[in-house]
């Protein structure tokens, strides 16, 4: 994930990554490169938020219907066993939901191997997913979401 930008500026906030849909409150977004792997995707609150307990109820409101139709649009793409959904916000402080396929083959997607995996990617001692793949998987993901989300008045950007 990119951090703050040296100027300390947020990459959220200033439009640092593709934005695949969005809504009133919320985008869209794919993991930033390096991903760790394809599929990896990230709700986004619009607003500058510093966490889950800073939302507005209207946010409080569509948060889950968000995640869980992005979920179900990553385990679709992706053919994963399930997702997980995560949120620390520390290398960047502003509101942002992971949603992350699990896969069953692949230990290194299991639990707090994940973490482990993320560290490594950024370490530059594990692959990345490889770039276009993560962006075919990110586009083809959005596009399955889309209906679903189109009920918080999502739209493909």
């Amino acid at each position: 994930m990119a951090a703050l930008a040296p100027s300390g500026a947020c990459p959220f906030c200033v439009g640092a990554q593709t934005v695949y849909a969005e809504s009133p409150r919320w985008r869209l977004m794919r993991h930033a490169d390096p991903v760790p792997l394809a599929g990896w995707m990230m709700l986004v609150a619009r607003e500058h938020r510093s966490g889950l307990d800073a939302m507005s109820p209207d946010e409080a409101g569509e948060v889950g219907v968000a995640l869980a139709a992005i979920a179900a649009a990553v385990r679709a793409e992706t053919g994963c066993e399930r997702t997980y959904s995560l949120t620390f916000n520390e290398a960047v402080p502003h509101l942002h939901l992971h949603v992350i396929p699990r896969h069953a083959g692949d230990a290194s997607t299991t639990s707090w191997a994940l973490a482990d995996r993320y560290r490594a990617t950024m370490r530059k001692e594990t692959a990345p997913a490889d770039a276009a793949s993560a962006e075919q998987t990110a586009r083809a993901v959005a596009d399955r979401a889309l209906p679903a989300l189109a009920t918080l008045g999502f739209v493909r950007v």
